[in-house]
């Protein structure tokens, strides 16, 4: 447990945030649309899939920019590109194996956009941690 809080502590505190993003939109998401599926089950275990994959790659693109910026300039634009079709794999095997589990295949879509909608919402959710911080007095 105690190196669970440690690797907490030392993420990027954006990166924090937008974790977060992306886990309260999948919560949004899943109590929002869970009742138009006909398997609830389902639904949920491939919109979960879709927002673990989507955390997964905000923990990548953060590693992979802290990498790039140690870089030169054409050598970390093809890092970047590289962990960008890193990415895109990981998003279309999940699509795929998905799909061959017959699972919902509009819930995984609908979890990999929580990663975009934490991204347009991180300014929010950093007004709200910055408010949580000062309340709690730390």
């Amino acid at each position: 447990m105690e190196r669970f809080k440690r690797f907490l502590k030392n993420l990027h505190p954006t990166l924090k945030e937008l974790i977060c993003g992306v886990f309260l939109w999948g919560l949004l998401l899943g109590l929002g649309f869970v009742w138009l599926s006909d398997s609830k089950m389902g639904f949920l275990l491939s919109l979960s899939a879709g927002v673990l994959v989507a955390a997964g790659m905000a923990f990548h693109m953060c590693w992979f920019i802290g990498d790039s910026l140690e870089l030169e300039q054409e050598d970390a634009s093809k890092h970047m590109k590289k962990g960008t079709v890193l990415r895109m794999a990981a998003a279309m095997a999940l699509v795929v194996l998905v799909w061959r589990l017959h699972g919902d295949i509009i819930a995984v879509f609908l979890g990999l956009l929580t990663l975009k909608l934490g991204a347009y919402t991180q300014p929010l959710t950093h007004r709200l941690a910055g408010r949580l911080k000062k309340h709690n007095g730390a």
